[in-house]
């Protein structure tokens, strides 16, 4: 792993990792998405992610969705998403709903995308 000192407002050393990095890198992509989606309020949303489209099997991946709307929602993901993807976001709490892709932003080996609720989910985000 690999790590990069720098150092705090108080001038004491400290060490951020590569993993640090990356997730601060992933959350400033997620806001600056947000940015064109002023409706949206910041959330914290583990759920899982499944394209939709024929091939895709079982595939299935962890996400955090860190903003979300009655009909919008943006997470970053590993997998290869395109514009126009259907997917399924689900998670413990919440039952599954499908949308689909409308931006998607690629940076540092990871995808930024914003997808539109097929189905208005305005009491999935009011209980975060």
């Amino acid at each position: 792993m690999s790590a990069v000192w720098t150092r705090s407002t108080g001038g004491e050393p400290s060490v951020q990792t590569a993993a640090d990095s990356r997730d601060e890198r992933e959350a400033n992509s997620a806001e600056q998405l947000a940015r064109f989606f002023p409706e949206l309020r910041r959330v914290r949303l583990a759920a899982f992610v499944s394209p939709l489209r024929s091939g895709a099997g079982t595939l299935r991946e962890p996400v955090l969705v860190e903003f979300a709307g009655a009909r919008t929602a943006i997470f970053s993901s590993s997998l290869p998403f395109e514009f126009e993807d259907r997917v399924r976001l689900e998670s413990d709490d919440h039952p599954a709903f499908d949308a689909r892709v409308i931006t998607v932003q690629y940076r540092d080996g990871r995808t930024v995308v914003a997808v539109n609720l097929l189905q208005s989910q305005e009491s999935w985000v009011n209980r975060l």
